[in-house]
Formats: structure tokens, C-alpha cells, sequence
């Protein structure tokens, strides 16, 4: 196979790898800026504010999987949507664009809905923990800096939608564009504003800024895509999508609450509990074992439509193929990521002179097979998702309580100090979700020839 074959073959892995190097290396530079022209104090409250974005995950509340797996189901030919399983579907090869146009609209006005919710909690809730744990001296550019960061949380929440319905048609490429150009615009218009006007208020600014650079882009590709510009020829079907949509998207909702509380929580609670310099190491390398998930994550996010297309037709043959790929292709995408990390994670500090490090080497060694494990969960999980039911509920929003009380619990009564939010983590999970999915998905897809509805 000569090398522009093989391009072009891998040419949505490629593209998704150049992405996920920019969602790596754009909030490190940025957040190194940071460091380098603002206060200790002011740095740390800065990766406080970078770690936030998060909550456009935590508020899309299981959505954009939902909407990637049902646009996939009516590309492929399905004629209705089920709530839960894949034994009803009825599907041929024509695709339905009343059905298409009825879920796009669904899904656009669902988003509306949560961005309008969601104000209440990131730009009011969050400006009171932020005026809670901002030195006295500091709170009111603090405060401000943060509705304008807001704004941008929110409206890259609001156009969300964009983005798993052009990965449900099959070009997520698209969707990696606009964001390689947002995050581009956002590195440009941070060193500008770090030459002229550094300080908290003038990085959330080119934040928003990047954010409508993105959302510009990606409207681009969303209004001349194929099926889309078809599905806006039909008349939308009567019958609401929403019923369907929104039985797994809860579900997953529910699974996404429990994920923010085993990966972020404990950075909120770190920060109320240790000093601000510790929360900030703690936080900014939190950063790049999440950049190293999203890494692991690409080629899943590229392969669930064709995986889901084929667990809908019922083809187990190549099911299990993608499933061994898509475990291996991630597992040593992040294995590579984490060696690099650790390597050079001293050097990388030494260079930018940044006010703020990493953590010691002896908790990079412990959080990265930690973080291991949870990607190999995690991609259990999402491969499961393709038949349509969700089974992780429950276990997963115990163990983020279980994370958050024992985190809580060891910080505030003992003198382990950052040990015990690793503790917490590593050991809840390890006792049910590190090995209960990838078991599941062994016996579901490896160990008879038909699916299990």
C-alpha cells in the first residue's frame, strides 16, 4: 500500500490525531501564558477557569452520543427510532429525510433548552464559587473575567448540535476543521493580548473569541452538507423524535453527572481544601491526562457510526473487528501520549519558566495507569452504547459520589493532602468499572455468533 493510499485511508484518524494535538497543545501554551504573565494566585484561578470547560460535557448531559448513534440508525436506513435496543429497528437502504429533518430540529431546539438552564449554574452558580475562593483583593476582576468566559462556555454549548450530527453523517472531519480553527484563533488572540494587555479579563476575551471563529466555521460545513441540505427539502414527520432521543440521553446524562464527579470534582474540591499553588499543579496536569483521554477517544468518536450501523444490521463479523481495533488503536495512541508526557514533563517547565508545574513524577506514574484504565472503561462503555441501552447508570453516578464523599472525606480529616483525591479515584474504580465493562462487552460481542437483544 504506497504512502497516498494509506492517507487517504486513514485520512479521518489523521485528522482526528492533528485535532486532539491541538485541543492538547493550544490550552497548554495558553495556559503557560498565563502563568508567565500573571500572579500565582491569578495563574491558578486561570486553570480553574480552563478546567470549566468541561461543563459543556457535564451539560450536554449524554446528548451529542444519543444524536451521533440516531443520525448513524437513519443514515443507514432506519425508518423510526426505538428507545431502547436495536431487535425493532426497521431499516432498508433508502433513508428517511422526514424522519432526518424531524430529529435535526429536535435536537437543535433540545440544546437551546439546556444552554438556557445552563446559565444559571455556570454563569451565576459558578461566579459564586469563584467569589468564594478568590483572594479578597482579587474578586472583582475575577468575577468579571468569568461572565465573559461564561458567555463563551455558553455559547459553545448552544451550538453544540453542530457537531455530533455532522459525526453522525460520517464527516467528522468537518467538525475537526472548526475546531483546529478555533483553537488556532484562540492561541493567536491570547499572545496578542498577552503582549498588550495580560491579565484574566483580557484571556477570557480571546476565548470568546474563539469560540465564534469555531462556530463560524462549522456552520459552514453544517448548512452545505449532502443530507442536510436534502433533509431541509422534506417536510419534517409529525411524530416528535424527542421521546426517543431523550430516553438514553437521560440516561447518559445521568452517566455524564457521574463522570464529572470522578474527573473534576475533585478539582473543586482540592481547591477548596488545599492551597491555591497545590489545586493549581494538581488541576493543570489533570489537564493533560484529559487531553490524553480525548486523544485515546479519537478513533472511537471516528469508527461509532460504522459501528453502529453494523451492530444495527446485526453483522457481528465486523463488529468484532472494530471493536479489536478501536481498543487497540487507543490504547497505544495513549500509551505514546502518557510516555512522552512523563519524559519531558520537568524539561517542558524549565523552558517556559512557568509559575506553576506539574505534579512530582511518583503521582504522573500513578494517575497515568489510572487514567489508563479509565480509557479502557470508557471505550467498553461507548462500544455498548451502539445497542442502543445504556447499563452503566447507576454504577457510574455511585462511584462519583463514592469519589467525591471519600475525596471530601480523606482531605478533610486526615493529612494525606493531594494523595487522598488520587486515592479516592483510582481505588473506587478499580473496584467495579475498571473491569465490569470490558467484561460485558467480552461477553456480549465475543462469546456466541448472534447479538443479545
Amino acid at each position: 500500500m504506497n504512502i497516498a493510499v494509506m492517507l487517504k485511508k486513514y485520512s479521518q484518524l489523521l485528522i482526528g490525531l492533528f485535532n486532539q494535538f491541538f485541543n492538547m497543545v493550544t490550552p497548554f501554551i495558553i495556559t503557560i501564558i498565563g502563568l508567565k504573565y500573571i500572579s500565582v494566585d491569578k495563574g491558578s484561578i486561570w486553570i480553574i477557569f480552563l478546567s470549566m470547560m468541561v461543563l459543556i460535557s457535564l451539560f450536554d448531559f449524554g446528548l451529542s452520543p444519543t444524536t451521533i448513534r440516531n443520525i448513524s440508525y437513519v443514515i443507514g436506513g432506519a425508518k423510526k427510532l426505538t428507545k431502547d435496543g436495536i431487535s425493532n429497528f426497521e431499516h432498508d437502504s433508502k433513508i428517511s429525510y422526514p424522519l432526518l429533518s424531524r430529529l435535526l430540529k429536535d435536537v437543535k431546539n433540545i440544546y437551546a433548552y439546556i444552554t438556557f438552564f445552563a446559565f444559571f449554574i455556570i454563569a451565576i452558580g459558578g461566579g459564586g464559587y469563584f467569589f468564594l475562593i478568590s483572594p479578597s483583593g482579587m474578586k472583582c476582576e475575577i468575577l468579571v473575567a468569568w461572565l465573559i468566559y461564561s458567555t463563551g462556555l455558553l455559547l459553545n454549548l448552544y451550538y453544540l448540535y453542530y457537531t455530533p450530527v455532522l459525526c453522525g453523517v460520517g464527516v467528522i472531519q468537518h467538525a475537526y476543521y472548526s475546531n483546529i480553527a478555533g483553537r488556532i484563533s484562540w492561541l493567536i488572540a491570547t499572545i496578542i493580548v498577552a503582549l498588550y494587555w495580560p491579565g484574566l479579563i483580557g484571556f477570557s476575551l480571546a476565548f470568546v473569541f474563539s469560540v465564534l471563529i469555531n462556530r463560524l466555521v462549522i456552520s459552514h460545513y453544517y448548512n452545505r452538507n449532502s443530507y442536510i441540505i436534502e433533509a431541509k427539502k422534506f417536510t419534517a414527520q409529525d411524530e416528535s423524535t424527542i421521546p426517543y432521543i431523550a430516553h438514553n440521553t437521560v440516561k447518559l446524562g445521568t452517566v455524564s453527572i457521574g463522570s464529572f464527579m470522578i474527573s473534576r470534582a475533585t478539582v473543586l474540591i482540592a481547591a477548596a481544601f488545599l492551597p491555591l499553588a497545590i489545586a493549581g499543579e494538581y488541576t493543570f496536569t489533570l489537564q493533560v491526562y484529559m487531553a490524553l483521554l480525548a486523544v485515546g477517544n479519537v478513533y472511537i468518536s471516528i469508527k461509532i457510526p460504522d459501528l453502529s450501523r453494523f451492530v444495527m444490521r446485526g453483522d457481528i463479523i465486523n463488529s468484532r473487528e472494530l471493536i479489536i481495533k478501536i481498543l487497540s488503536v487507543s490504547a497505544g495512541i495513549y500509551l505514546s501520549g502518557f510516555l512522552f508526557f512523563y519524559f519531558l514533563s520537568d524539561y517542558i517547565i524549565k523552558v517556559f519558566h512557568a509559575k506553576v508545574g506539574f505534579l512530582p513524577d511518583k503521582y504522573l506514574l500513578i494517575l497515568g495507569g489510572v487514567y489508563f484504565l479509565e480509557l479502557l472503561h470508557s471505550l467498553c462503555a461507548t462500544i455498548l452504547t451502539t445497542k442502543n441501552k445504556i447499563p452503566f447508570v447507576k454504577p457510574a453516578l455511585i462511584s462519583g459520589v463514592l469519589i467525591v464523599i471519600s475525596s471530601y472525606a480523606l482531605l478533610k480529616y486526615t493529612s494525606l493532602g493531594l494523595v487522598a483525591v488520587i486515592v479516592a479515584q483510582g481505588s473506587v474504580q478499580l473496584m467495579y468499572n475498571n473491569w465490569k465493562w470490558p467484561l460485558v462487552v467480552y461477553r456480549e460481542f465475543f462469546t456466541h455468533d448472534k447479538y443479545k437483544t
